[in-house]
């Protein structure tokens, strides 16, 4: 497994922090850091899996990465993010107790499923254009001083999000509640139907609007999401292939061993045996 290394991305030993963009993050294998590192979703959607637990994620979704944690993206769909790297030495020089809004925000993503809204992410990304903006050589207090303002509005945003209840208009709130119905497909059947008349939306609207999302069919989508979940639960549990199945939503072990044969080229039994060994290997 890859461990990334300070000396890769810090522009000097004065930095405790740095901020980049992908505009088109790539499925990437697990990895480890020397450094936490916050991302936000700027735009595109993929599936994120951290310390063995998968999540859909897609625009306004964040989450913290520490240096205990390993992580990687898989099936991305023009994933476009914003990634805040941050190490414990050299120290901040204006901020303190930077650690401690690290702390609340990974508690309340524990807590709750957080989104940002459009205006705290727009807010997000003018700052991070700030910090962007000074690319010069010469590292002065005023240099520091100004990007660890911004980085610090950054992280309190984060801190409020959910906060305030954001006001949306219906459409909004029915396509707020497709996503939603997304993050928790893989453990039940969806009635299509019924999701497209509960929100408002036209089934064939719908249809369209999460293929634009996801990168896939309503269907492929929703069996893709079961297959990394059940990976995930052979992964982290002791269930039986049988208990798995109906974890996730397939008849059988048998359609579960088929459908994870199709996606990953090997059944779920050799998936715990790969798991264990790579544990032994630690």
């Amino acid at each position: 497994m890859r461990i990334l290394r300070d000396s890769e991305f810090f522009h000097s030993e004065q930095h405790a922090f740095c901020l980049f963009t992908m505009n088109n993050q790539l499925m990437e294998g697990v990895h480890g850091h020397e450094f936490d590192e916050l991302v936000i979703v700027r735009n595109g959607s993929g599936f994120h899996i951290i310390n063995d637990v998968v999540k859909f994620i897609c625009q306004g979704d964040y989450f913290l990465v520490t240096t205990n944690d390993t992580h990687s993206y898989v099936s991305t769909n023009h994933l476009s993010v914003i990634n805040i790297l941050i190490r414990r030495a050299p120290r901040f020089h204006f901020l303190q107790a930077v650690d401690t809004l690290l702390v609340r925000v990974k508690a309340q993503l524990h807590q709750h499923d957080r989104t940002l809204s459009p205006a705290s992410l727009a807010n997000i990304e003018r700052w991070s254009q700030e910090i962007l903006a000074r690319n010069e050589s010469h590292y002065d207090a005023l240099y520091f001083s100004l990007c660890e303002a911004a980085l610090l509005n950054i992280i309190n945003t984060l801190c409020e999000c959910g906060c305030q209840p954001a006001s949306q208009t219906a459409e909004e709130r029915g396509r707020a509640n497709l996503i939603k119905a997304l993050k928790t497909s893989s453990l039940r059947q969806l009635d299509w139907n019924a999701l497209s008349e509960d929100n408002g939306v036209a089934r064939r609207t719908m249809f369209r609007f999460i293929k634009r999302i996801t990168g896939y069919t309503p269907v492929k989508f929703q069996m893709l999401y079961r297959v990394l979940k059940a990976q995930e639960l052979l992964r982290t549990t002791d269930k039986t292939v049988s208990e798995i199945a109906a974890r996730c939503g397939f008849m059988n072990a048998i359609r579960l061993t088929e459908s994870y044969k199709r996606y990953f080229k090997y059944s779920p039994t050799h998936e715990r045996e790969l798991h264990s060994r790579v544990l032994t290997n630690i």
